[in-house]
């Protein structure tokens, strides 16, 4: 983990959701109960993360690194879960 900040956070290969070349990827994140959220942390510095309100966020996260972390707040251990949703791909080489 890169950082001590994430000790609670939950590790997510997005190599294991996402299509290989993708650049970003548009993530679901389902929040419960609806008043809780999560952060996530995206590389590479892992230091500044995006805030989830419940009960649905939908966004973009960077591919690369392709391990993102999720980490519940607000509510006692509120139950999240990701699912992906689409993705934007590398431009292909003019010929």
């Amino acid at each position: 983990m890169p950082t001590g900040l994430l000790s609670k956070a939950t590790e997510i290969d997005l190599s294991t959701l996402v299509p290989g070349g993708a650049v970003t990827a548009l993530l679901r994140v389902t929040i419960r109960p609806p008043t809780a959220g999560v952060l996530i942390y995206v590389g590479p510095d892992y230091e500044m993360p995006i805030v989830a309100n419940g009960p649905v966020w939908e966004g973009h996260v960077d591919c690369y690194p392709s391990r993102i972390y999720v980490q519940g707040v607000g509510e006692s251990e509120p139950r999240w879960s990701v699912e992906y949703i689409g993705h934007e791909a590398r431009a292909a080489a003019a010929s």
